[in-house]
């Protein structure tokens, strides 16, 4: 066991000698003024202790000073900011929204831009036929049209040929008669049938949008016109 004994003192008249504590005045009941003084001069003491950290405080609380009013600032429009970005979320997703239908509308476009459609080039065919004429057989496709009409006289054929070239739906620069043939009829007994026949063909006009919506409207495609209207506003949206 470890006993805690001077033997240095033992019989001797020496004693042990503590030193003084420095006066603190900061534990004594003095003036503010002193209690000043003496941190003061211990710090000036002490400059390498104090120094250091004294500054960091010093830098810390200026930046806190500083950093009150921007504080406030970014506070105060926070909310607005959050609105912005909620809002500019909202049209990145418009965007992205847009451009797929953009898409989806260029690739059917062509429905409604391409070359006439078989309901008005049949309903202008009929306006186009003058009385007198027959119109025994036509077909018609993208690239153009062909038809054989016959009739009792060449007059009725020739206008025939003037109608269907001056018509919307046709190319007027691309009828051309294939075959203009006359028959006859031996025998007086037998029914008298046309004696004229002619064979056309040509292309089928192309028009835009805004076209296609004046013909629709005029051959009285009611259904075609309103999905072609339907069309044209959502690709005006989406162009805007």
């Amino acid at each position: 066991m470890y006993i805690n004994y001077n033997f240095a003192f033992k019989n001797s008249k020496l004693r042990e000698w503590f030193k003084p504590a420095p006066s603190n005045y900061l534990l004594k009941n003095v003036s503010f003024k002193k209690k000043i003084i003496y941190l003061f001069n211990e710090f000036n003491k002490n400059a390498n202790l104090f120094y250091p950290p004294t500054t960091i405080i010093i830098f810390t609380f200026l930046l806190q000073l500083i950093d009150i009013y921007p504080t406030r600032m970014i506070k105060k429009v926070e909310s607005d900011h959050n609105e912005y970005y909620l809002i500019e979320s909202k049209l990145d997703n418009l965007n992205s929204s847009k451009k797929r239908f953009k898409t989806k509308i260029k690739s059917i476009e062509e429905y409604f831009s391409e070359s006439t459609n078989s309901f008005l080039f049949a309903f202008y065919l009929q306006n186009v036929v003058p009385k007198g004429v027959q119109l025994n057989s036509y077909s018609f496709s993208d690239n153009g049209f062909d038809l054989n009409a016959s009739s009792y006289n060449i007059e009725s054929l020739n206008q025939l040929i003037t109608l269907l070239i001056e018509s919307p739906v046709v190319e007027k620069d691309s009828v051309i008669i294939e075959k203009l043939s006359r028959q006859k009829n031996l025998n007086s007994n037998i029914q008298i049938t046309p004696n004229f026949n002619l064979e056309i063909y040509g292309d089928v006009a192309k028009f835009d949008l805004q076209k296609r919506e004046k013909l629709y409207e005029e051959s009285g495609a009611l259904g075609l016109l309103k999905k072609l209207k339907r069309f044209n506003y959502l690709n005006k949206l989406l162009r805007n």
